[in-house]
């Protein structure tokens, strides 16, 4: 039997990927492809909770806004990653926005296929508590770094994070394909963007990264080194 690509960038999701390619088939009618261009937002703050998503292809920012105006950007989600789990909420309604940051498509599953596949399939159920759990188990760990670290070593690490899960190893180096801005990684890190330019200066100097702007090149070894470093 053939099946559609549909059915193996389901297969390919963390939370699919144990699944008979039969039953993903069914469960792929009710998952529909959506396209975003680059800039598009997909869902804003306090939207309806409405589906969860999977990149098939592309890049998305998860971020939260406040009344000042300012952004704090939570994450970066690439190829076959998940996001917009908080969606079984008492509020049902978004806790942040998702924008694409360069031409995304994506699969959305519907809350309610969701919360009917929940209760027909305690594997599965399980798999999507282990997501929560590694969302929050992620969010934990940044914040215990962004009260441990100086805002240069917390620039590191997070590039660090960014070349084991987006890098590609070459002749120069670990190369970072993320169309980030120096005010992009200042909202991550909870710094100025003169600040970020600074650090980003200094990792030069210490040979962690070869350039200063997207695409990033670093040294993974000097990185770890500049953050165990860190005073």
């Amino acid at each position: 039997m053939e099946y559609t690509s549909l059915v193996w960038h389901l297969k390919s999701t963390s939370l699919f990927e144990d699944w008979e390619l039969e039953d993903l088939a069914k469960l792929s009618k009710t998952t529909p492809y959506r396209r975003f261009a680059g800039g598009d937002v997909i869902y804003h703050m306090d939207d309806p909770a409405d589906a969860i998503y999977f990149i098939r292809n592309g890049l998305v920012k998860i971020s939260k806004l406040f009344p000042n105006g300012k952004e704090a950007i939570l994450g970066v989600v690439g190829q076959y990653g998940g996001f917009g789990e908080l969606l079984l909420t008492p509020a049902e309604k978004r806790p942040h926005q998702a924008e694409a940051i360069e031409d995304t498509v994506l699969i959305s599953l519907p809350r309610a296929e969701l919360e009917i596949l929940l209760r027909e399939r305690p594997a599965l159920a399980l798999k999507f508590i282990q997501l929560m759990a590694q969302r929050l188990f992620e969010t934990q760990s940044w914040q215990a770094e962004a009260s441990a670290y100086s805002a240069p070593a917390r620039l590191a690490s997070l590039l660090f994070r960014f070349a084991l899960e987006f890098g590609k190893t070459g002749t120069d180096g670990v190369r970072i394909h993320l169309k980030l801005t120096q005010e992009d990684l200042s909202r991550m890190i909870g710094a100025t963007r003169e600040t970020v330019s600074h650090s980003l200066n200094r990792l030069k100097r210490e040979g962690a990264i070869g350039r200063t702007r997207a695409p990033f090149i670093v040294n993974t070894q000097k990185l770890e080194a500049f953050i165990a470093d860190d005073e």
